[in-house]
Parts: structure tokens; sequence; C-alpha cells
């Protein structure tokens, strides 16, 4: 009997190790992200906001896109490019009506890169995807969840590792330096 409860758990032990191995490019809602992307947000209203914490659907690396099909029946998943927030620098949202292939809706997206030259393409990306982030306030950050259709652009304007990814790398680099000096003494 106790072999069969092992058992059980396997699976689930196996899947908690394979996670907490990966690293760390998205993050689940609330959470905030271990690089900070920081800019501003222009909304369909006219408001601009100054903003960090910047994710698409908490993906901040290998962003999943698609090159817009020439032809209504072909699959835009057919020619995917992953980008990085870090390779951006501006997102604008041209087009705020959804484009539908194969079944799904898309929104287009023209992205500015963070090249010298400032290279444009343009891309869709599925209409469910948000952008994630956090206005900045005095009072506090205030947690904002916009759909493509809701932006007018995004811009990305630095990133760096988050203030509590450096306090656990920190903490780590000291636990990992104790315990050099434990062993060798």
């Amino acid at each position: 009997m106790n072999t069969n409860k092992a058992l059980l758990f396997l699976p689930i032990i196996v899947v908690l190790c394979l996670n907490l191995g990966s690293p760390d490019i998205s993050v689940a809602g609330g959470e905030k992200p271990t690089i900070n992307f920081k800019g501003k947000l222009q909304d369909t209203n006219g408001d601009t906001y100054l903003v960090e914490n910047i994710t698409i659907s908490g993906l901040y690396k290998q962003i999943p896109m698609y090159k817009k099909p020439n032809k209504i029946t072909l699959k835009p998943t057919d020619n995917i490019t992953r980008i990085d927030l870090s390779e951006i620098s501006l997102i604008s949202v041209p087009e705020k009506t959804a484009v539908m292939f194969d079944g799904r809706d898309y929104i287009e997206l023209e992205i500015t890169f963070r090249d010298p030259t400032k290279t444009k393409e343009r891309f869709i990306i599925e209409k469910h995807k948000r952008i994630w982030c956090d206005q900045v306030n005095a009072a506090g950050p205030i947690e904002k969840d916009l759909a493509f259709n809701a932006i007018e652009t995004v811009t990305i304007e630095s990133y760096k590792m988050s203030e509590l990814a450096q306090k656990d790398q920190n903490k780590n680099k000291k636990e990992s330096n104790e315990d050099k000096k434990t062993k060798g003494a």
C-alpha cells in the first residue's frame, strides 16, 4: 500500500522539480518579474502613465509573435518570431480591430526595435494577450491590465534586475560563499 502512495506522488514531485529548475521568463498574476521593464503607456483615452514591471501576459522573454499571413487560409503559427522585451523600444497598436486566422482572433502590433536604426516590423499577436504593468503612483504601484486594443503605445525606456531579485541573488551568493568557507574549514 505504501509503494502505491509513493507512486502516486512521483509525477507531482517530477513536475515540481522540472518547474523549479526552469529559468524565470514569465510571472503569474500579481507577481513581479525579476527584470523590471520601465516606460510609458498611452491608452486610447489619450492618458499617458509612467509604468514599470511591464510584461505581455506575464512574459518578458521569448514572447511569440506572428507574421501576418497574406492569405486568410494560412496559419500565423507557421511563422513565429520570439521577441524579448529587452529588444523592444516601442510597441504601437495601429489597428484596434481583430483579424481572424484559423478561427482565432489576433491584433496587429508595430514593434520598434532597440537597434541603432530603430527597425520597425509588424506582427500579429493573439487578441487575448494583454499588457500587465504597474502604474507608478506616490501612494504605491497601481496594477494595470490592458487589452492591446485599449493601447496606443507602450514605450520601454529602461530595464534592470528588480530590487527583490537582486536581494535574492545577493543572499544566494552570500550563502554559497558561507558554504564554501564551511567546507574548506
